[in-house]
């Protein structure tokens, strides 16, 4: 399935991968399970992720919408976990099912953004539950980031959209020392501020970002 992945979006984004060296350098540690989380910019992005985190299949919150669609089966087959919509059985059954893989040590995905903004080149505010859930079950997070570069020769002529290059970044470990509500917190800082410096945004850039709170984010294009 992966191979298949990696051949597709290699032929219609141009995939790059940099980074699976921190896979390999942590691999030891990566086998009692760990959470990926990435910026969500397009419909492809999971396939860059599995691509990119080969041989490892992830399990990942999708929305009932999509579920329901006609890719519904296709999310299914590929881990998709129904996200609930209020009622307090789904909330129960969501998280059980969190639960279920995070202890049979296997990979769960998230996007922290919460949403998709296509081929947008900051990362925005994440949300805290994914961090708080690296705390509880002490898993670690692996930063991904998706950033893009332009199309050229006759690769223009295909589409529009911009190629991709995806950017893997050292696990990120809770911190024991700390209480939990701070460790999820230095995690979600720590995650952040990696995954702006791996697509090219820096501290004193003028799109740096060290606002999470998303009602004050400003876009940047």
């Amino acid at each position: 399935m992966q191979t298949a992945c990696r051949l597709l979006v290699k032929f219609t984004h141009g995939l790059r991968i940099y980074g699976r060296e921190n896979l390999k350098k942590h691999k030891k540690a990566l086998k009692s399970g760990a959470i990926t989380i990435a910026n969500h910019v397009f419909y492809f992005d999971l396939l860059c992720v599995l691509s990119a985190i080969s041989p490892h299949l992830v399990y990942f919150p999708a929305w009932k919408t999509n579920l329901g669609g006609s890719n519904g089966p296709w999310i299914r087959l590929s881990g998709g976990i129904p996200i609930p919509d209020g009622d307090i059985r789904s909330m129960m059954s969501f998280n059980k099912a969190l639960k279920d893989v995070l202890e049979s040590d296997k990979w769960l995905h998230f996007y922290p953004e919460g949403s998709m903004w296509f081929y947008y080149p900051d990362i925005r505010p994440f949300k805290p539950a994914v961090f708080k859930l690296a705390v509880k079950y002490d898993r670690p997070i692996i930063p991904i980031s998706m950033s893009f570069r332009p199309r050229k020769g006759l690769w223009r002529l295909f589409a529009k959209t911009p190629f991709v290059d995806l950017h893997i970044g050292e696990p990120l470990f809770p911190d024991k020392g700390l209480s939990p509500a701070c460790a999820a917190e230095k995690l979600q800082r720590d995650a952040y501020h990696i995954m702006q410096v791996m697509n090219g945004i820096h501290p004193g850039d003028p799109t740096y970002n060290t606002d999470q709170d998303p009602d004050r984010y400003q876009k940047t294009m």
